[in-house]
């Protein structure tokens, strides 16, 4: 059997009380709780709808495929599937031969033993990677690399060296080749590279503290929305989990005061050392330069 779809589906309301900070933290959200409610504010809604799942459809091809994170796309053949984890789902239509490096698992035919964390929910970014000693750059989608041939190419198509990462020679030689990129190229998908993306998240949440005039890091509570944990963000591009109340309490942090992100927003931060009652407070201390940030 061969499922049609649309591209996207909501499923009914889910009204979740959000968890409060515990001693503990251990009270986190399942991250397919993400269906869209109409008393959603536009921040949590916004941050709903980019977690809903991803599946895919090559163009021209009207097989959908959920993929699972140990790499196997499986054909989505029950529309029990988009109902049995309580989530958004978006179809991502993608170029003919896209999910070629995927191996292909069992059909889902029914919802019978599927478990929503052996998914693979994000959607897929490309890299931008090279190997160190050379200056060859090559993009990097599902799993296939394509040369970048000239400077240029990322004028064009407005990528940074900057989001370059560096990979071995043994993680490049695995993939795949396929046609350069060019000035010319024309892309059949979007292309969002995984780095840039991060980037920008971490712009747009350090513009929403600047603008509310947080300049030093005590200050800088954040939380996403959903999700219990409390952490501080430092001008180091770190995220620092604050451990537990105890913590809050010697530290004289002020929870009324947190700022809801997005979870895409914080997890574009790397995780740092974590603050616990016993940590110096001289990171806590820092002040921000918001003009130079």
């Amino acid at each position: 059997m061969t499922l049609a779809l649309s591209l996207s589906l909501v499923p009914g309301s889910l009204h979740a009380e959000e968890p409060a900070l515990t001693d503990t933290g251990t009270a986190v959200s399942a991250e397919e709780d993400v269906v869209v409610s109409s008393s959603d504010e536009p921040l949590e809604r916004q941050a709903k709808l980019k977690r809903a799942w991803v599946v895919y459809r090559e163009k021209d091809d009207s097989h959908i495929y959920a993929i699972t994170k140990d790499k196997q796309k499986r054909e989505i053949q029950t529309l029990s599937f988009f109902t049995a984890f309580n989530a958004n789902y978006h179809v991502l239509v993608v170029a003919p031969g896209r999910l070629s490096s995927f191996t292909a698992g069992d059909p889902i035919t029914s919802t019978d033993g599927l478990k929503a964390e052996d998914f693979h929910k994000a959607p897929f970014r490309c890299r931008l990677v090279k190997v160190a000693g050379n200056s060859a750059v090559y993009l990097v989608c599902f799993g296939k690399k394509r040369l970048v041939i000239r400077e240029g190419v990322f004028h064009r198509f407005g990528w940074e060296f900057r989001d370059v990462e560096t990979v071995t020679q043994a993680e490049l030689d695995a993939m795949a080749t396929e046609t350069d990129v060019d000035e010319t190229t024309v892309f059949e998908e979007e292309i969002a590279v995984e780095k840039s993306a991060q980037r920008q998240l971490r712009n747009q949440l350090k513009e929403r503290l600047n603008l509310r005039g947080k300049a030093k890091v005590r200050d800088r509570l954040v939380k996403a929305i959903g999700r219990p944990e409390v952490y501080v963000i430092t001008p180091d591009g770190k995220r620092h989990h604050i451990k537990d109340l105890t913590a809050v309490r010697k530290h004289n942090l002020n929870l009324k005061d947190v700022t809801e992100v997005t979870i895409d927003e914080l997890e574009a931060y790397e995780e740092g050392s974590e603050i616990s009652s016993t940590s110096s407070a001289t990171i806590l201390n820092q002040n921000v330069n918001i003009s130079t940030e």
